[in-house]
């Protein structure tokens, strides 16, 4: 640790835990400096503090270094997203020093991006890309406590399909032969709850048609990797898709079930990207509109759900599950829970008058009895009392003047008018 002056301004260099630390305090006072590196030193030791270690100082150079390093442990997709919103962080920022963005110019950005009417979902994803970009080169920790994220709508988890609904789905795929690949990936994901990536990316020796079960290589992280095992309906499905290749001569096991397609030709070693025109088009015809082909994923693990299968049964069949989406499927447990009670309340009402549910309709017969009471349980001696079924499911209904509740031979006694 030492201090020197460099002109007229103090300088300070330091190391804290093996990093080295070199910084203008900006102030020509030996004690007004002294200060100043006390407070370096202790926002260096809780990491809000950019080390002086050699790297890119100009953001286009960071972004290069950044995508570079990621381009060895990410899918093309994810590199294409992260190019994707890193081209609109340059066009705002232009080639500028690392050390001059700043909390200010990072809110700067944020409110240039809302005046364009960008949602605040979007904002947030451009200023995440820059977070982590900053992050690679050392320089978010000093920033992170200063730079918010905008307040984002929660969006609806998704659409669980109406049994008839599936119906027309899968009907309206099953009249065109153009259609088949894509009613193939819908049946297998709303019997597997399978994500579209995953469908996409299943290879034949994925799929062991003999032992019922799907192997998940491919998801949107690697928690979701996973076995299925598959019921009829998936099996009928994937059996069309080994058909299918073994017609096109796609038979290496490495081969993918829904391979690329391009101008008609098929490449097995790639899997298919998109199948989105055909998906409007099919969801078009069963007068399904706005659906998505993730809304399958949806409509299985919403049945599953409603079945009352447990959380970690959940998880292990469709994978990772976000809090927000295991809370989103608890209150479906619970309400299919609650209508099922009030089904069997609603059930038991409609077979007695009293609604007790426990009274039995096919007894309803009244039968006029007296009981003698004795004078030590009360100043009546005798009351006229009215007997509902047989016991000792029965009742025995006595005055409102008796306010007291007795069992007798396992009848319970309660207050009427008389």
């Amino acid at each position: 640790m030492s201090l020197w002056k460099r002109g007229r301004q103090y300088w300070t260099d330091f190391t804290v835990n093996g990093r080295r630390y070199r910084k203008r305090l900006g102030t020509t006072n030996l004690r007004l400096a002294t200060r100043r590196e006390r407070e370096l030193i202790e926002e260096a030791g809780h990491g809000r503090l950019p080390v002086d270690e050699q790297g890119p100082k100009r953001l286009s150079e960071a972004i290069e270094a950044y995508l570079a390093a990621k381009r060895i442990r990410c899918s093309a997709r994810t590199l294409e997203l992260e190019e994707e919103r890193l081209s609109i962080v340059k066009k705002h920022f232009g080639d500028v020093l690392l050390s001059a963005i700043t909390a200010s110019t990072i809110a700067e950005f944020q409110h240039a991006r809302h005046d364009a009417g960008k949602a605040n979902r979007t904002i947030n994803m451009d200023v995440g890309v820059l977070s982590r970009v900053l992050k690679f080169c050392g320089r978010w920790r000093a920033l992170a406590d200063h730079v918010k994220n905008l307040p984002e709508r929660q969006r609806p988890v998704g659409r669980a399909l109406t049994p008839e609904e599936r119906k027309r789905l899968f009907d309206a795929a099953a009249s065109n032969a153009e259609w088949e690949h894509v009613y193939c990936a819908a049946v297998v994901a709303a019997n597997t709850s399978m994500r579209p990536v995953e469908v996409k990316h299943l290879r034949r020796c994925d799929v062991d048609l003999v032992k019922r079960l799907v192997h998940v290589r491919r998801s949107k992280n690697e928690t979701s990797h996973r076995v299925i095992p598959l019921n009829a309906s998936a099996i009928e499905a994937a059996a069309r898709m080994f058909e299918r290749a073994d017609l096109l001569g796609h038979t290496e096991s490495e081969h993918y079930l829904w391979p690329a397609c391009q101008w008609g030709r098929y490449d097995a070693t790639s899997p298919m990207l998109k199948w989105d025109t055909a998906w409007r088009a099919l969801r078009d015809a069963a007068g399904l509109p706005g659906l998505r082909f993730h809304d399958l994923r949806h409509t299985v693990i919403t049945e599953l759900a409603e079945m009352g299968v447990a959380d970690h049964v959940l998880e292990s069949i469709s994978g990772h599950l976000s809090r927000r989406m295991l809370e989103h499927y608890s209150h479906i447990r619970i309400d299919a829970k609650r209508q099922a009670l009030d089904a069997l309340d609603a059930a038991r009402r409609s077979t007695t008058h009293n609604g007790d549910g426990n009274g039995d309709g096919a007894n309803e017969a009244e039968i006029q009895t007296v009981v003698e009471v004795g004078d030590d349980l009360t100043s009546q001696s005798r009351h006229s009392l009215v007997l509902r079924g047989s016991p000792p499911a029965g009742k025995l209904l006595i005055p409102l003047e008796r306010r007291d509740v007795r069992v007798v031979e396992g009848a319970r006694l309660e207050s009427v008018c008389t």
